[in-house]
C-alpha cells in the first residue's frame, strides 16, 4: 500500500489520512523499511510494543511496554475497549483491495520472472505448512502476497546478512510436527549449503531455491551502475546450478525456468516421497528488477 501512495501526486494528503492515532506491535522489529519511514514522518500519538522481553522504539514515539505475550494482552485488553465511530479501516481496505486487483492485472500481463514466480510459489504452498524464508529480496518478495494464515511464516533478520537460512530452516523443521518449505536465493542457499550436511533432514523437507544467477536485491536497491565492479562484487553472478549439490546431500531434484513447468512441478512437489526435495527455479537476472519497479507504478 505505501509503495504506490508514494508515487501518487496527492502522497501527502493520503499519508495524512492513514496516519494513526496509536501503534500497537507485537514481536520483533519491522522488515519493511517503507513501514518504518512512513510511521517516523507521520507519528502516532503513542506507541504500544507488547512482548516479555524488550521493546524497539522503532518509531520514535515508544509510549508503553507491556511485558506480556500478544495473547494474554488481548484477553484483558479488548474488554476495556469501546466502540468509535472510523472510516479508518474502510479506508485502508479500500486501498489494499485497489492494489490487490491491480496486482492481479499486472501478474496477468508479466513473463516469467521473479515476481510472477514468488506470486504462484506463495499460492502453491499447502495448508499448515512451515515457511522459512531466505533473507534478503526472498523475505521483501513475500511481503507483496497474501499467505494462508494456516501457513507460519519464519525468517532470519538480524544485521540482515543472508548466512544461516538453511541452518535455521532445518533444525526448525526437525522439532516442527508440520512439513516444512524454505523459499531462499540462490547466494544465500549456496553460502549456507553446509547446513545440508547432516542426519536428522526429513523426508517431507523441501527447498524452493530462486536463482537469479547472483545477488538480484542489489539491482533493485538504488544507485545501481551496470559495471564490472558492480557485476562481480555486488551482484556476485556465478552460472552455477544445483543439481550436483542435489545429488551430494542425497535430495531429490528439479528445474525449471518457464511459468508451465513450475505449475507442473508444483503439483507434484509436495506430495509424499522417500527423501527432501530441492526445486530451482531459474529466473533473468537482467529483467526481474525492470519488472517489480514496474510493478509500482502500474497500481500506483
Amino acid at each position: 500500500i505505501l509503495a504506490p501512495i508514494e508515487k501518487s501526486g496527492n502522497r501527502e494528503e493520503l499519508f495524512g489520512l492513514l496516519q494513526p492515532e496509536v501503534v500497537l506491535t507485537f514481536g520483533g522489529l519491522v522488515v519493511s523499511k517503507k513501514i518504518k519511514a512512513f510511521l517516523r514522518a507521520y507519528p502516532p500519538a503513542t506507541h504500544w510494543h507488547v512482548d516479555i522481553k524488550k521493546a524497539n522504539d522503532t518509531f520514535f514515539c515508544l509510549g508503553k511496554h507491556f511485558k506480556t505475550g500478544p495473547n494474554d494482552f488481548l484477553r484483558g485488553f479488548l474488554d476495556k475497549t469501546i466502540v468509535v465511530e472510523s472510516g479508518y479501516k474502510t479506508f485502508w481496505a479500500t486501498k489494499r483491495e485497489h492494489y490487490r486487483m491491480q496486482r492481479e492485472r499486472y501478474l496477468g500481463k508479466i513473463p516469467f520472472t521473479d515476481l510472477w514466480a514468488f506470486n504462484y510459489i506463495l499460492e502453491s504452498i499447502p495448508k499448515n505448512f512451515q515457511l522459512q524464508l531466505g533473507n534478503s529480496s526472498t523475505v521483501r518478495y513475500a511481503q507483496l502476497f497474501d499467505i494462508d494464515p494456516s501457513i507460519g511464516v519464519f525468517c532470519n533478520r538480524g544485521t540482515s546478512g543472508i548466512d544461516g537460512s538453511t541452518s535455521t530452516a532445518i533444525g526448525a523443521s526437525v522439532y516442527n510436527e508440520t512439513p516444512t518449505l524454505l523459499v531462499t536465493g540462490d547466494l544465500s542457499f549456496l553460502y549456507d549449503s553446509n547446513g545440508l550436511w547432516n542426519n536428522y533432514i526429513r523426508a517431507d523437507f523441501r527447498i524452493i531455491v530462486i536463482n537469479n544467477d547472483g545477488g538480484g536485491i542489489f539491482r533493485i536497491l538504488p544507485g545501481k551502475e551496470e559495471t564490472q565492479n558492480f557485476n562481480t562484487f555486488f551482484e556476485t553472478t556465478h552460472n552455477l546450478n544445483l543439481r550436483s549439490l542435489a545429488e551430494l546431500y542425497g535430495f531429490g531434484y528439479e528445474s525449471v525456468a518457464e511459468k508451465e513447468d513450475l505449475k507442473e512441478a508444483l503439483y507434484h512437489f509436495y506430495k509424499s516421497s522417500e527423501r527432501p526435495k530441492i526445486l530451482e527455479v531459474k529466473t533473468p537476472r537482467l529483467l526481474n528488477d525492470k519488472i517489480l519497479l514496474s510493478y509500482f507504478d502500474f497500481i500506483s
